[in-house]
């Protein structure tokens, strides 16, 4: 039986977007179960506003939202590690040294969206709506009876079945 939140790591490469809001996704859907956490392999120092507005919308408030590095999270217990750079962009990923399970979600960088007001809080809203129907399948997966790499396998699962963006 679990008896503490797993704590899932969001990474990007500038921690201003994509990572905020899997995030505050995390620590809104998996209260007592998941606790989320993000960074950047090269944080932009501050959060896209595009991101906090898309939580607004759904009528999420994160918790001292921040775009911070990797090494922030020294000595931090992580269980799983969600990279959502977007390789087919020719996006790097951030490379996380250590054993912890790694799962790839790729996404486009909403931050670069050009266009009207509407077509860029599109872009923020599509992948909020990604991010969302990924966590909340896994989410409801019955995670107590996995191991870890079981984890990471049902995650890649749900990403091959939602269709990488």
């Amino acid at each position: 039986m679990q008896l503490q939140p797993l704590t899932i790591l969001v990474l990007c490469t500038g921690n201003s977007c994509r990572s905020i809001i899997g995030e505050a996704l995390i620590n809104h859907l998996g209260v007592g179960r998941f606790r989320g956490l993000s960074a950047g392999s090269h944080p932009t120092g501050q959060v896209n506003p595009g991101a906090l507005a898309v939580l607004a919308r759904h009528g999420i408030v994160p918790e001292n939202p921040g775009s911070k590095s990797m090494d922030d999270l020294e000595g931090e217990e992580i269980d799983l590690i969600i990279t959502v750079c977007d390789s087919a962009a020719g996006e790097a990923c951030p490379v996380w040294l250590g054993d912890t399970p790694k799962l790839h979600w790729g996404l486009p960088d909403p931050a670069h969206a050009t266009g009207t007001d509407d077509e860029i809080a599109a872009a923020f809203e599509a992948t909020y709506q990604q991010l969302e129907g990924r966590l909340r399948a896994l989410f409801a997966t019955s995670l107590d009876e996995l191991n870890q790499k079981g984890l990471v396998k049902c995650g890649e699962e749900i990403h091959q079945r939602m269709g990488d963006l």
